[in-house]
């Protein structure tokens, strides 16, 4: 049984949820995918909570709310997979809260070491319930043929984000303003859900200040793809990131990347190498200028980003980790 926050509304969980139960789906695990917070609380839900051998918990934050809210015992073992808000936020400001439900699950997986090391060393884990399993990608092939309608220009900037305070969507302006003075036709596009009406109307003031900004609401995850080969480079702007699946999905469509120096996004990518990473937005006008202007050093980047990608973040690693770990939970629970 695994509960996701979301799986319908394009976002981070959901991309996360689908990915998984694709992934399980192929080694013959049978999964159900409850959306906690989108899809009512049925009987069949609670019939299939009834038939499981493990419950895996994606975003420990909101799963507790939800739970508490609908007094749902967690009479099954359990495993918990977190991202960067959760430890990075939630937990740090609320431990008594959440550490009683994290301390009770059978296995807690996180994207990188160095969540690993934050629960081990600053809220008490034991090293053996902690695992490091990487996301990896997930593009299904578009349903339909419909073609997005993409704004003209050159270079083409995306960022994949949900519209949240923590995104920090418009932190890029001041460098491609920069950059505008010496590539005219530049365009900015921001896609994602719009999850918080302060922001949104920032970015709409934004687009109306600024002819070369652009914003898409949330499409299809099928249609991401289509996105990703738009763009000449793709950027991120967050504050903070558990491991942005964005970055991994646009380094696998062959596409360089910029992003912001965080723990997620280091997990990922090293300065120069395999992508760019940037302190501030001298760093970002930098490294947006190297990219559009060197083109020898924008392919040597974009063949490493991809390089990573086949390595260290492939489906069958991902998902095979998963598999290990319930059954390991379910053999230890007999």
């Amino acid at each position: 049984m695994f509960f996701t926050p979301y799986f319908h509304q394009n976002r981070g969980n959901s991309t996360t949820a689908r990915r998984i139960q694709h992934g399980l789906k192929k080694e013959n695990v049978s999964v159900f995918v409850y959306a906690y917070e989108e899809e009512d609380l049925t009987q069949e839900v609670r019939d299939q909570m009834e038939n499981a051998d493990v419950f895996h918990i994606l975003q420990f934050a909101r799963f507790l709310k939800w739970s508490q809210k609908h007094q749902i015992e967690l009479n099954k073992p359990y495993m918990i997979t977190s991202g960067g808000t959760d430890i990075n936020h939630s937990l740090k400001e609320d431990e008594k809260i959440y550490a009683p439900l994290l301390h009770k699950a059978k296995a807690v997986t996180v994207f990188t070491e160095k969540a690993k090391e934050s629960l081990v060393n600053n809220h008490g884990f034991s090293n053996e319930v902690i695992h490091v399993i990487p996301q990896s990608v997930y593009l299904p092939e578009k349903a339909d043929e419909e073609k997005l309608i993409l704004p003209e220009g050159n270079p083409r900037i995306l960022l994949p984000a949900g519209l949240r305070s923590i995104k920090d969507v418009l932190y890029a302006i001041p460098a491609l303003v920069k950059l505008k003075a010496e590539y005219p036709q530049i365009v900015f596009l921001i896609l994602g859900a719009n999850l918080d009406e302060a922001v949104y109307e920032e970015v709409r003031n934004a687009c109306v200040k600024y002819e070369w900004l652009h914003y898409l609401p949330e499409i299809d995850l099928a249609k991401m793809k289509e996105v990703y080969q738009w763009a000449d480079i793709v950027i991120n702007t967050s504050i903070s990131e558990g491991q942005p699946t964005s970055l991994l999905e646009a380094m696998i469509e062959h596409k360089p990347v910029i992003a912001r120096d965080n723990t997620g996004n280091t997990s990922i990518i090293q300065h120069k190498k395999n992508g760019m990473i940037f302190r501030d937005v001298k760093g970002l006008y930098d490294s947006l200028k190297q990219l559009v202007s060197d083109k020898a050093f924008a392919q040597k980047v974009i063949q490493n980003g991809y390089q990573t990608v086949t390595e260290n973040h492939t489906m069958d690693k991902e998902i095979k980790s998963y598999v290990t770990l319930y059954e390991t939970i379910k053999e230890r629970n007999k």
